[in-house]
């Protein structure tokens, strides 16, 4: 699901044969492969080890947001309550095939739900839920594979993208993603990969759903140090099925579908720095240009990059984000009154400070900033969040 903003919501029924066949494949496989599995003539007496890994993690706590619509007017603060869990499993590829599998489940529940418009429902919470589901053949040059993803939220974020005029919506959606791929090394440690990413977006009613597909090409190169450099090139097609181009003002053509045609450019450096404290850093720098088939009153020209970096020092684990980006609109500008164009700019930052008292309990402290700056004031916002926690692996 592609949210603006921190990352993908649900009330729409989807279709779910798709997903059906990949769950029903995938439990079909677990029985006759889990367990203990020997590697013969590796040892004298062989070790049994589990081909398949698993890791349970339960999460829950408490905080505060001071704006939780992300309102440019009226910020609305309330206490928090925090639930979620994570489960991961994977296979081995000790033959070359491997298989991962990810679920990920959050709520963030408002103690004091939030007022969206005067005779509108409350709104009472922020839930995503991610299924991922990979499937990989690691040649000696040539490694396909395809990766099913299925996202669903009710969540708050900016509509630009969805309505094209300023200001933040709660809404709630379906995404699935299907992505084959083909990866070729032709020496090591050069790959180049290609896949098609296909996606349909679901929303709920007023927001239009869209299909969403186009192809990525990938040129990387990977060390032994985990350590490696990307740079990869993705064109997206976006018809939606009810939104409406419009005129350079705004104003919707009937009769009209907008379609949008999106080239993005990125480069991703991911680098270990001190193996001792196992400090990492990875860091995207993205230029994306948004065309459409209409007058042009989407087009825009987007910049931007992120910097992730953890580090763990004894018991101790500490992580950052801190992500930047900036739109250029064509056609739109401020006001008739004021005929400048358009223009926004997103900073948001996260840190997590984690302490493990066992091997497998441990306590979190959370802060995120977010804020959007922009010469219209429907469009700017500021958001804190703060977060205490504790979560515990099985």
């Amino acid at each position: 699901m592609q949210f603006p903003g921190r990352g993908s919501d649900p009330s729409a029924r989807p279709p779910g044969a798709l997903s059906a066949l990949l769950l029903g494949c995938f439990i079909f496989l677990l029985p006759s492969h889990a367990g203990p599995f020997e590697l013969p003539g590796i040892h004298p007496d062989p070790v049994p080890f589990l081909l398949w890994d698993q890791l349970l993690t339960l999460r829950t706590g408490g905080g505060a947001k001071d704006n939780a619509l992300l309102a440019a007017f009226n910020p609305q603060s309330t206490p928090l309550a925090i639930f979620g869990l994570e489960y991961f499993l994977h296979r081995l590829p000790v033959d070359a095939n491997s298989v991962t599998f990810f679920f990920s489940g959050d709520e963030r529940r408002y103690l004091t739900p939030a007022t969206t418009a005067p005779g509108q429902p409350d709104a009472p919470n922020e839930r995503t839920l991610l299924s991922h589901l990979s499937l990989r053949h690691d040649g000696v040059h040539l490694s396909p594979g395809i990766t099913f993803t299925h996202l669903a939220a009710e969540q708050v974020f900016d509509a630009t993208d969805l309505g094209g005029l300023p200001g933040t919506i709660r809404a709630s959606g379906h995404s699935f993603i299907l992505t084959p791929s083909l990866r070729y090394r032709p020496v090591e440690p050069l790959f180049v990969e290609a896949a098609w990413v296909a996606n349909r977006q679901l929303f709920k009613s007023p927001i239009s759903s869209y299909w969403e597909s186009g192809p990525r090409l990938t040129l990387g190169c990977t060390f032994s140090t985990n350590s490696s450099v990307e740079l990869s090139f993705q064109y997206t097609r976006r018809p939606f099925d009810s939104r409406l181009q419009t005129d350079p003002l705004g104003e919707p053509l009937f009769g009209t579908r907008l379609t949008n045609y999106d080239s993005r450019y990125e480069i991703a450096w991911r680098h270990t720095w001190l193996p001792r404290y196992r400090l990492q850093s990875t860091l995207r720098v993205f230029h994306l240009q948004r065309l459409e088939n209409g007058e042009g009153f989407t087009d825009y020209t987007r910049i931007g990059g992120s910097l992730v970096a953890q580090a763990e020092l004894g018991r101790w684990t500490v992580r950052g984000l801190a992500r930047w980006s900036s739109f250029d609109f064509d056609l739109q500008i401020v006001s008739v009154f004021d005929p400048v164009p358009r223009t926004r700019v997103i900073t948001d930052f996260e840190g997590r400070l984690e302490y493990r008292w066992t091997q497998r309990f441990r306590t979190y402290a959370e802060f995120i900033h977010e804020r959007q700056h922009s010469n219209v004031p429907a469009d700017r916002y500021r958001a804190n969040t703060w977060q205490l926690g504790a979560e515990i692996d099985f």
